[in-house]
């Protein structure tokens, strides 16, 4: 199957210009063309240790050090079939390490092969004079701030556009969960033969042990400047039998954007229950909250941009019958390349998501967090542009992460290079100063009292077709 979508894509590329320019017969729409885009990714990078513990362990041959080299290839094809009407369908081949992966192996099976991800693919139309709007199948999606729900998952979505300015829609949408579930509807067969032991009882799927996500949403747009969008959102999650979660989120993210300076906000509500999760098997009432600012202003060729994020505590006593630590999506605006999301490269190891435990395709930390930082970036010239990131991160209640307060202080120096549309790259160094939080929260795996600094080189060289 992979062979067949890699030539697949591979033969689209080789269409030639004239085929889909000239007129078609037949019940070939005459808006029909093919849209191909693609990003060819190569990275590199180093750091020289994966926590903040130099604890020789006893047996130690690959030393304390992590990097390495990978590429990673990104198309994406849209096939147009009315000039309302799309197919998309969007592939990563990645990531992919030259230490690890060998484009000579055969066996599918093998721990070697290449990785491949299927991103996105889904329909997405117009209809009544764009009034309308629909989209459907698997796509990245997320709710207004993107703290919540930020993720690639099947979903369906449509709109209804009263007029220039005001549009409302609803969504529903399956996040993927471990439990087990099959593919034949009807269950077992009577006369099935199982040849594992170990093989669950019945391969049926239903709609009893999922995570779910709904709600609508609604976007006013009263100036080119300002923009406001709000949307009452909701969880329900059965995928552990007997502890059911529930949730309304009503969240809301102001946007004003000029020339010269921007600025937004973002405020996220989770009310509901969670139930057989506190001790003796009672149920936990959630009421918990995010929050995040920020803004750029642009002095000539400097620009200055700053991000503060908020992300509820829980109260100090576990497992009781409430809870106010806020699932989160790990996704938010922040610059910091190691506390938080690497916008470079996703590594998936930054600190926030590793202070925090994975709850169903979501994050929760008990000691909440606050993470504040400012970028500033100069544009020598068109195709250069170095910039300076300092951040920091503390907890918002320090005992839960054993009285510890600061997560860490991270500095970085980013260089950025624009050859052209189609060619840029670039190269980072930094450094992550922790603090007593950090370890103490499960980021050390021998001790965990220790604040040895992390640093970092980064070198990405980004293709675009």
């Amino acid at each position: 199957m992979k062979r067949i979508i890699v030539t697949v894509l591979l033969s689209l590329t080789a269409l030639p210009a004239a085929a889909l320019a000239e007129d078609t017969e037949g019940d070939r729409s005459p808006w029909a063309r093919v849209e191909l885009r693609a990003d060819l990714q190569n990275l590199f990078i180093f750091r020289n240790d994966a926590d903040f513990d130099r604890s020789e362990p006893k047996y130690n041959r690959d030393g304390q050090t992590v990097g390495a080299l990978a590429t990673m290839f990104t198309p994406r094809v849209t096939l147009h079939i009315l000039d309302s009407l799309r197919i998309h369908y969007e592939v990563e081949l990645g990531l992919n390490f030259w230490s690890k992966q060998n484009p000579d192996q055969q066996d599918p099976t093998a721990a070697d092969i290449f990785v491949l991800k299927h991103r996105e693919v889904y329909g997405a139309g117009e209809f009544f004079d764009d009034t309308v709007g629909l989209k459907v199948g698997y796509a990245r999606f997320q709710d207004p701030t993107g703290l919540f729900i930020h993720h690639w998952m099947g979903v369906l979505q449509t709109y209804f556009r009263w007029n220039e300015s005001w549009t409302t829609g609803v969504y529903v949408g399956q996040l993927p969960d471990t439990t087990y579930e099959g593919i034949i509807l009807v269950g077992d067969s009577p006369t099935r033969v199982v040849t594992d032991p170990n093989a669950p009882p019945a391969e049926k799927n239903n709609f009893v042990r999922d995570i779910w996500v709904f709600g609508a949403d609604t976007q006013v747009v009263p100036g080119d400047w300002f923009r406001v969008t709000a949307s009452l959102g909701g969880l329900y999650d059965a995928h552990v039998v007997d502890q059911t979660r529930w949730l309304m989120v009503p969240s809301v993210r102001v946007e004003m954007l000029e020339d010269s300076w921007g600025a937004t906000a973002d405020v996220v509500l989770q009310a509901g229950q969670f139930k057989g999760q506190a001790m003796g098997q009672k149920d936990q009432t959630v009421l918990a909250w995010a929050a995040q600012a920020g803004g750029f202003m642009r002095f000539g060729p400097i620009t200055v941009r700053a991000n503060m994020l908020f992300l509820s505590p829980d109260d100090a006593h576990e497992k009781n019958e409430s809870q106010h630590a806020f699932l989160s999506s790990a996704k938010n605006r922040s610059a910091t390349m190691m506390l938080t999301e690497d916008e470079v490269r996703d590594w998936y190891d930054n600190i926030d998501e590793r202070l925090s435990a994975y709850r169903g395709g979501l994050f929760l930390n008990r000691a909440g967090l606050f993470v504040g930082d400012v970028k500033a970036s100069w544009k020598v010239w068109d195709w250069f542009t170095p910039a300076l990131v300092i951040g920091a991160a503390t907890v918002l209640k320090p005992e839960n992460a054993d009285d510890g307060v600061l997560v860490g202080v991270e500095a970085d120096a980013v260089l950025e290079f624009a050859f052209s549309d189609y060619l840029f790259g670039h190269v980072v160094g930094g450094v992550l100063i922790p603090g007593k939080a950090a370890g103490r929260l499960g980021v050390n795996t021998i001790d965990r009292q220790a604040t040895d600094p992390i640093g970092m080189a980064e070198v990405s060289l980004v293709l675009r077709y």
